[in-house]
C-alpha cells in the first residue's frame, strides 16, 4: 500500500501494525523517519513516485489533491504504479463547505469562500469523483463523513488563517472558544475507485 503525502508518517505505521506492507512517500521525511524508524519511507512527490510501474495493490493520499496544481499528472503516477485493478483511495476535506458559528454569517461565509480560494484546487474534494472516472478509475464511490468541532484551540490555527485579517471576526471566534460556544462542521470526502484491468 501506497502512502502519498504521508508527512509524519502516521498512517504508515499504523498500516504495518495491521499486516499492510505500507511505503510512505512525502518531499520531506525527517519527522517520519525519526519517529518510525522500522518503515519504509521515500522522497518523492506526487507527480513522480518512486516505486516501480505495477507493483502497489492500494494508493492512498489524504489532504493532498486540493494542494496539487495539476491532479491530473499525480493519478497518472498512480494508474502507473498500481496493479491492474487495485484500488485508489482519495480523502479530502472540502474548505469552500466549512460551517463556523457566527454573529456575522455573511463576513463569515466571504471569509471560508476567500480561504477555499486560496487552495491550488479549492473544490478539491468535490472533484474526486469526476477525477478518477475522467483519468482511467472505475467503480467510484464516494462517502461523506462530517467532523464536528467544539474545541476551539484544536482548530485556532485553522480560523487564524482563515480570519486573514478579519481581527474583530477571530477575536469573536476565542470568545466563543473561551465559552464554550464555538462550533465548526467539515464534511471530509472519502472517494474510492479501482484501476481499469489491462498493462500499460
Amino acid at each position: 500500500m501506497l502512502d502519498v503525502g504521508c508527512g509524519t508518517g502516521h498512517a504508515v505505521a499504523e498500516l504495518a501494525s495491521l499486516g499492510a506492507r505500507p511505503i510512505g512517500v512525502d518531499v520531506s521525511l525527517s519527522f517520519a523517519r525519526e519517529w518510525f524508524p522500522a518503515c519504509d519511507f521515500r522522497e518523492g512527490k506526487a507527480e513522480s513516485l518512486p516505486v516501480d510501474s505495477s507493483t502497489v495493490d492500494c494508493y492512498r493520499a489524504q489532504r493532498l489533491y486540493h494542494l496539487l496544481a495539476e491532479p491530473e499528472k499525480a493519478l497518472a503516477e498512480a494508474r502507473r504504479v498500481l496493479v491492474p485493478s487495485g484500488r485508489i483511495i482519495l480523502i479530502g476535506q472540502e474548505y469552500d463547505l466549512w460551517a463556523l458559528d457566527s454573529d456575522d454569517p455573511d463576513l463569515t461565509r466571504s471569509l471560508m469562500r476567500a480561504h477555499a480560494q486560496r487552495m491550488s484546487t479549492p473544490r478539491g474534494a468535490l472533484k474526486y469523483r469526476a477525477l478518477l472516472l475522467d483519468n482511467g478509475f472505475t467503480d467510484v464511490h464516494v462517502e461523506v463523513q462530517t467532523a464536528v468541532h467544539t474545541d476551539y484551540a484544536a482548530v485556532a490555527p485553522l480560523v487564524s488563517q482563515i480570519a486573514a485579517g478579519a481581527d474583530g471576526w477571530l477575536a469573536e471566534q476565542a470568545s466563543r472558544g473561551s465559552r464554550g460556544r464555538f462550533l465548526a462542521v467539515l464534511p471530509m470526502f472519502l472517494v474510492v475507485g479501482v484501476r481499469a484491468g489491462g498493462q500499460e
